[in-house]
């Protein structure tokens, strides 16, 4: 692995049990397959999650790649696919707070004429916001 500025190998820092676990199996199946250590410690910072890790060391095991390419097009495409599901995640999350902000119980009803849909107001009367029908001091 590449060394550090003391000179000692670097180590991946990991904050739980679980992902440093995901990490070595993930070194396991790459060294298995004849590629350097260094190759699992770039994709482990690539992946960064313990799911994406044990993701990618299951098709190492099972598919068993032929060429460090293929590994990299797997690695990238559970990215990918991670990345896609965390952006779902965080729409869901945000049209969970604007329902719950339109929803709320301080929320004034609309009064005719807002743009509410409803069949009152200038704009239903054939009018435009700018002061009548045919425009601002015309």
């Amino acid at each position: 692995m590449g060394e550090g500025r003391s000179g000692a190998p670097r180590k991946p820092y990991f904050l739980d049990e679980g992902r440093e676990r995901a990490y070595r199996s993930l070194v396991r199946a790459v060294t298995n397959l004849g590629y350097p250590e260094e190759f699992a410690y770039v994709m482990s910072g690539e992946l960064r999650s313990e799911g994406a890790m044990r993701r990618l060391t299951s098709y190492l095991v099972n598919a068993r790649p032929a060429s460090p390419e293929e590994v990299v097009d797997e690695m990238l495409a559970i990215v990918q696919s991670r990345d896609a599901w965390v952006e779902h995640q965080m729409r869901e999350q945000s049209n969970a707070r604007l329902t719950q902000w339109y929803n709320r119980p301080d929320r004034p009803d609309p009064e005719p004429g807002d743009a509410d849909g409803s069949d009152e107001g200038p704009a239903a009367e054939g009018g435009s916001w700018q002061g009548g029908p045919e425009g601002p001091g015309l």
